[in-house]
């Protein structure tokens, strides 16, 4: 079993919506896949998204799935600091079908700003990305998560943590023991009740929730204490080891690996956003931005 975890470059493209509605599928643990890929924050970026999961052998030059029994997952803020946003959500929608057709799958993942456009939060919306909507009022019509094309997509389809072949973790942000005691599959149900019933400020979806926690990229305990967390996490989950994104490893450009592998954090901050346009690239081996583990 090989896992790449690779993170993303900022762009952007428009496209207009489709009408589609995808029922709920939780996401736990599941078994039998090939590599898994892991990707994060795209950011609204959509020309560089195609270049990354065709580097990844996910997608062919039409955008179209290749990757057969593979998993790919993506941990989440596919929204926000760009115009993409409609193009990306397609592509996903795209890719899950085509994924299922062929015996693999594709996991998406709530990231903070996911929810933070579930809530009508658009601090990080640009003026360019409302435009691609149609203007402000489509926008929202397409966010609304139980009528629009878009809202209802991320609504029945992502969920806030997954746990891949028994082994491995995802999660957008950093998991603490406090919610890795109530277990993946509780955790996936309060944020859709939550979200169902637009109660914005559960727990759940706050600092130190898994949409938005960084202390364990951040080392806030300290690197000592912050291994140990690392471990109880673990075994409590019964995983190997954890993966996220959501803080941006812009000074280094790489991927983070904390604990001898415990802890991978895939954001590696190499958006255009952040000022730089350097591209990851996955292989059997192991090269600069990422990140191979058996």
């Amino acid at each position: 079993m090989t896992l790449f975890c690779l993170a993303l470059v900022q762009n952007a493209v428009d496209a207009r919506p489709p009408h589609h509605h995808r029922p709920h599928r939780p996401h736990h643990h599941h078994r039998g896949s090939n590599r898994i890929v892991a990707v994060g924050d795209l950011h609204s970026d959509y020309n560089n998204t195609l270049t990354v999961l065709q580097m990844a052998k996910i997608i062919d030059r039409r955008g179209n799935w290749i990757a057969g029994r593979d998993t790919f997952i993506q941990t989440g803020d596919n929204v926000d600091r760009g115009n993409g946003t409609i193009a990306i959500y397609q592509l996903l929608q795209k890719l899950r079908k085509q994924a299922k057709r062929a015996g693999g799958e594709v996991v998406n993942l709530l990231g903070n700003h996911e929810v933070m456009n579930l809530q009508g939060d658009l601090r990080y919306v640009t003026e360019d990305e409302i435009a691609t909507f149609g203007g402000s009022e489509a926008r929202k019509a397409a966010w609304d998560m139980q009528t629009g094309w878009l809202g209802s997509f991320v609504y029945n389809s992502f969920n806030i943590s997954h746990i891949q072949n028994g082994h491995t973790m995802f999660s957008h942000a950093d998991m603490s023991i406090e919610w890795a005691t109530k277990g993946v599959d509780q955790m996936n149900v309060m944020a859709h009740q939550a979200l169902g019933e637009k109660l914005f400020k559960e727990p759940i979806f706050k600092t130190y929730g898994p949409v938005w926690n960084r202390d364990l990229a951040k080392q806030t305990a300290g690197e000592k204490e912050t291994c140990e967390i690392i471990e109880n996490i673990k075994k409590i989950l019964g995983v190997n080891r954890m993966v996220s994104g959501h803080t941006a490893q812009s000074k280094s450009g790489k991927v983070l690996s904390l604990c001898n592998g415990g802890y991978i954090g895939i954001d590696v901050g190499i958006t255009a956003y952040y000022g730089k346009l350097l591209f990851p690239f996955a292989t059997k081996k192991k090269v600069p931005h990422s990140l191979e583990a058996k």
